[in-house]
């Protein structure tokens, strides 16, 4: 009877077996011709360099070898056609994926999607093109069964997986998936996202808590062999870290855009991220931030200058574009007066990839309105406040270079000017003694009343404590005294190079009494100095 039933089964063995094979065949030849072995290896870089029979997308990595692949469209660095993104993937980019054998490919965003087809064939071969986002539960299981449905048939070649750049979304569904079929951790697939987010991992909170919360489904789980054969390698140097995962974090309001020479016009990626950042300011009222417009120092500094305003500016329409309050967002240019890397065309010449580092919009929180609940005419901290207090100062004394002035305010509801000037110094006088005596660093940090004098809102949350944060000076113009003229200067350039400001011409001409005795009517002479400071 053992022998009968043996035999019956026999030619379900052997067909097993031969689609192992098959299946082992399919994925090695991927392997080969991809050449990429672990998850942070690329076949086409950001722009869409590398393998030519990949060309039409970017940042082209794997996620399991011969079944998933991610990365973004190569539309605003494509060769011959630059069309911003007016598509998700350009035509030469479906055309060579159909060619090498995929079978599906699948956007993660909604933009421009009715431009694209539906499908592609050449006659013997079909590619599918699929919108779906993967951030509900009915979309990213159908990614999951897609993928799944890839591994246990023969007959399907590889799924595309990609957003605009291949850095946030696609990785996030590869993420993901890496869970779903090799097995990683929580912390692992956090470490995987950051890695392969090419420095644009900061502020995709919600991102990140989906991946926390994503737990591997019974019924797609795979094999120890297949998984063996199909999964990259990953090497996590931080395997031994614990997980760190703090909602809004107080560390992502303060970091930099960059932006193409000449332009300040936002990237898609720029747009991504705004989205994901003014999110987050909706959710910090109590913070408001100044945005910066830098630039490099090819051009004239007046030109620079107006470039710089307009990229702040550009950042700033955007964000209250998107809901953002106007009051907690302010903009300024800066020109080329505040580089992150020093260049000039004679002692310090820089290259292509420094020179673009200066050209930035850069974010700095300039005050944090305390939420502290004093009582009427009272100064003393509620105990309940406190924690926060040593939250806001956890994070800004990892600063040492940047000076804090405490503000206590009053309600004008009640008391005379002098009385409400009192209360107000009080109160910052009261956080500053508590800040000391907790043992936070306080030689950069300062008080000071206002009373009732800076009034927002004419209540009771006027009783109040905000701190006014100050940077270090980086202008590489402000440790000059002299300055030399030069044919084409004016005196509202030189103010404008020195002072970032077009309308301190009056102290220039303080300055230099004898030199310009004639006021803004004054001759600049090629090679004379002016005092500075």
């Amino acid at each position: 009877m053992k022998i009968k039933y043996f035999l019956l089964l026999l030619p379900f063995l052997i067909i097993s077996q031969e689609n192992q094979k098959k299946f082992e065949k399919k994925i090695n030849e991927y392997k080969e011709k991809f050449e990429l072995n672990c998850v942070i290896e690329k076949a086409t870089d950001n722009k869409g360099n590398g393998q030519e029979i990949l060309y039409g997308t970017r940042n082209f990595r794997s996620i399991l070898h011969g079944i998933a692949y991610r990365g973004g469209g190569n539309n605003y660095y494509h060769r011959t056609n630059k069309r911003g993104n007016k598509n998700p993937l350009p035509q030469d980019g479906l055309d060579n994926l159909l060619n090498v054998g995929f079978s599906n490919i699948v956007y993660l965003y909604k933009t421009n999607w009715e431009t694209a087809p539906r499908f592609l064939t050449d006659g013997k071969k079909r590619l599918d093109y699929y919108q779906l986002s993967g951030n509900d539960h009915e979309s990213r299981d159908s990614i999951l069964s897609m993928v799944y449905e890839t591994i246990q048939n023969n007959q399907l070649g590889p799924i595309y997986l990609h957003c605009w750049n291949g850095w946030h979304q696609s990785g996030y569904i590869s993420a993901v998936l890496l869970k779903q079929f090799c097995g990683f951790s929580t912390l692992k697939s956090l470490h995987y996202w950051e890695d392969c987010a090419d420095s644009w991992s900061k502020g995709y909170d919600r991102i990140k808590e989906a991946i926390i919360k994503f737990e591997p489904i019974e019924k797609y789980k795979i094999d120890q062999e297949t998984a063996d054969l199909i999964c990259p390698c990953y090497e996590d140097l931080r395997k031994d870290d614990t997980i760190k995962y703090i909602s809004q974090s107080m560390e992502v309001l303060d970091l930099n855009l960059p932006f193409p020479s000449g332009g300040f016009d936002l990237e898609p990626s720029v747009s991504t991220f705004l989205d994901e950042y003014g999110n987050m300011l909706k959710k910090r009222p109590e913070v408001t931030i100044e945005i910066q417009g830098h630039s490099d120092h090819v051009g004239e500094e007046e030109e620079n200058k107006i470039l710089s305003e307009k990229r702040a500016k550009k950042v700033h329409e955007y964000l209250i574009k998107i809901g953002v309050e106007p009051t907690k967002i302010h903009y300024y240019g800066y020109g080329e007066s505040q580089p992150i890397i020093y260049c000039d065309d004679k002692k310090n010449k820089c290259s292509k990839e420094e020179i673009a580092k200066n050209r930035r919009v850069t974010f700095r929180v300039k005050s944090i309105e305390c939420n502290i609940n004093f009582e009427k005419e009272k100064d003393n901290i509620p105990t309940k406040d406190k924690e926060w207090l040593n939250e806001i100062f956890d994070f800004l004394s990892s600063d040492k270079n940047i000076k804090i002035e405490i503000q206590g305010h009053a309600d004008g509801g009640t008391g005379s000017d002098f009385v409400n000037q009192e209360i107000s110094e009080n109160r910052a006088k009261k956080v500053y003694e508590y800040l000391k005596n907790k043992g936070f660093d306080i030689k950069n940090i300062t008080w000071k009343g206002y009373g009732s004098k800076k009034q927002k809102y004419y209540d009771s949350r006027d009783r109040r404590i905000e701190l006014n944060i100050n940077y270090p000076e980086n202008n590489i113009y402000k440790s000059k005294k002299y300055h030399t003229i030069k044919k084409g200067d004016s005196l509202s350039k030189i103010a404008l190079k020195y002072y970032n400001d077009y309308n301190k011409i009056s102290q220039l001409i303080n300055l230099n009494k004898k030199t310009l005795k004639n006021g803004e009517k004054s001759i600049l002479r090629v090679g004379a100095k002016l005092r500075i400071k």
